[in-house]
């Protein structure tokens, strides 16, 4: 009897009657609580790698009208970089940066943990936006920062703002 009773209060103590909540926004796509995290987390932020002197860049800002929108630096040798700027577009964990410019550029992306890294294999008209010396294949941001704040300290080639001009509302 003794044992029973143990065994139904370690039963009881197990289950609770209250289920976590699963209302997410329309917006969210009602995803499921493994991707809750993610979802919640929104795309808007700094991210960065690299040196602190010339750090690795990409911010971003969700717009309310379309795609979020995107600026990213990447450094190379000899003060060589990439840059650009673009519409971001994100399906689950993973995300389609389309540069806006000249030359068509479509760099495919992988979101975990707060990191954004670019894919191994970039397109060649993305070559257009680099400097002899620089790529940006493998190239990994982590989030530094989740609000339009802390994506407008994210700097160009000359010290100003990489997504001044960009807003929530597009």
């Amino acid at each position: 009897m003794k044992k029973s009773l143990i065994a139904l209060i370690m039963l009881a103590g197990c289950g609770s009657s209250e289920q976590p909540s699963n209302n997410f926004s329309a917006a969210a796509g009602g995803v499921g609580a493994e991707n809750r995290i993610v979802a919640d987390l929104g795309l808007t932020g700094l991210y960065e790698s690299g040196s602190v002197k010339q750090p690795n860049q990409l911010c971003i800002v969700d717009t309310d009208k379309g795609p979020a929108q995107f600026g990213l630096v990447v450094w190379g040798g000899n003060l060589h970089n990439c840059s650009g700027a673009g519409e971001a577009v994100r399906d689950g964990q993973r995300l389609r940066l389309t540069m806006a410019g000249d030359q068509a550029c479509e760099i495919e992306a992988t979101m975990k943990h707060g990191a954004i890294t670019l894919s191994d294999t970039i397109p060649d008209g993305c070559s257009y936006y680099c400097g002899a010396r620089a790529r940006m294949d493998g190239a990994t941001f982590m989030k530094k920062g989740g609000t339009v704040e802390d994506a407008m300290k994210a700097k160009d080639l000359v010290g100003e703002p990489l997504c001044a001009g960009l807003s929530e509302n597009g």
